[in-house]
């Protein structure tokens, strides 16, 4: 193996290997930030909750055929 010492190939290997993503030196989560990750995973459990009754009530998939096979139907 021959020994990298011309200036040319070891400028080359310094660009390949540049320094980490400034996105791994981010700091851990804030108080703040998980209680608003919390709200929005609620308020998305609401909305989600809304769509299936809407669903249901205007008569979404009830016919077995609608279901495609093996696909349980959700408890309400």
């Amino acid at each position: 193996m021959k020994p990298i010492t011309d200036a040319r190939v070891m400028a080359s290997h310094a660009a390949m290997c540049r320094s980490m993503p400034a996105a791994i030196d981010r700091q851990y989560p804030t108080i703040g930030d998980v209680l608003r990750a919390g709200i929005y995973r609620a308020a998305t459990r609401k909305e989600m909750v809304a769509a299936q009754s809407i669903w249901d009530s205007e008569g979404g998939a009830t016919e077995s055929s609608e279901r495609p096979t093996g696909t349980p139907r959700l408890p309400p």
